[in-house]
């Protein structure tokens, strides 16, 4: 090899090595291209050799981000730890839709990603509460309880349990019921003119009571539920029917089936927990054991008599 086919093949090299360079020298990690984005969360990403990053978002600058973290998983690419970069966003303020985000190392343009944003329809949501489980997360049989943070604007993990675990004992408030008959008929308290009420307490001894109103076309009925009851895991006996067990935790959700006179009906029930199981016990009258038709199937002959 000749004295300029090296130096060639070395000017190839260098030109390689800082193209390598270029590439390697930072990343935007959140959020990802086609990802939706909710509530106040972190833009991340790391960056070799910047002092300064800047995040704009549809061309406006966003602010600085604090750099300088540690980031162990850069050392060999940037030969130092000291890269993460980050900044605080609320994505409210983006109001929905889709929107793209640019990081910038001392003002040159590094990386970019386009992303989705849910909206609650306000900047920051004060005075709401909610939790709810997710079945089958993050393995079949499990299931995660999410609750909501305000100072998050958003949902949290706060624990796993078994699906077939998580305590029925305590007193729910009922949301929301949906029935569909056989015959086609169907109401729902998600439908205008149709409100559900009430509440439904499980006791550790076995036994439950509760009430039920429901308003619909301008008239209210209210009905007493009383009885006892097994609790099976995924589903609840009482009186020798059963009820399956959609969702329980703070959400207790039901779905059964019932003879309703010549029809058959499906009926679901939501209800939010409003006492855990030492208040449920601590019941101020004696519960019949036994003495009425199963709750959801009285629900059920409820609703189907409003709907006529």
């Amino acid at each position: 090899m000749n004295t300029s086919s090296r130096s060639l093949l070395a000017a190839t090299s260098v030109c390689l090595l800082v193209s390598a360079g270029a590439l390697a020298q930072g990343a935007l990690e959140n959020p990802q291209p086609g990802a939706t984005e909710s509530g106040i969360a972190a833009i991340t990403g790391w960056h070799c050799a910047a002092k300064n990053i800047e995040i704009r978002i549809d061309g406006a600058s966003a602010g600085p981000a604090g750099a300088g973290t540690s980031r162990l998983d850069t050392a060999a690419v940037c030969g130092r730890t000291d890269t993460g970069f980050s900044l605080l966003y609320n994505y409210a303020l983006l109001k929905g839709g889709t929107h793209k985000v640019d990081a910038y190392a001392d003002g040159v343009l590094f990386a970019s990603a386009s992303f989705a944003v849910g909206y609650l329809g306000t900047e920051f949501l004060t005075g709401a509460s909610a939790a709810h489980r997710v079945t089958d997360f993050p393995v079949r049989g499990v299931g995660t309880r999410l609750a909501w943070s305000q100072p998050r604007q958003g949902f949290v993990v706060t624990g796993t349990e078994p699906l077939t675990g998580g305590a029925l004992v305590g007193s729910y408030a009922i949301r929301n019921v949906w029935l569909l008959t056989s015959a086609g008929e169907y109401v729902s308290s998600l439908k205008a003119g149709v409100t559900a009420g009430g509440t439904l307490t499980y006791r550790s001894d076995g036994t439950l009571d509760g009430t039920i109103t429901l308003t619909s076309g301008g008239e209210t009925s209210s009905q007493g539920l009383s009885g006892a009851y097994t609790d099976g895991g995924y589903y609840i006996a009482q009186d020798g029917e059963f009820d399956l067990v959609i969702e329980r935790g703070e959400t207790l959700t039901l779905f059964t089936l019932a003879q309703l006179d010549s029809t058959v009906a499906g009926l679901v029930l939501s209800a939010s927990r409003i006492q855990g199981p030492l208040a449920a016990d601590t019941p101020d009258h004696a519960v019949p054991h036994g003495s009425a038709a199963p709750a959801l199937r009285t629900i059920g002959r409820m609703v189907a008599q409003a709907m006529r």
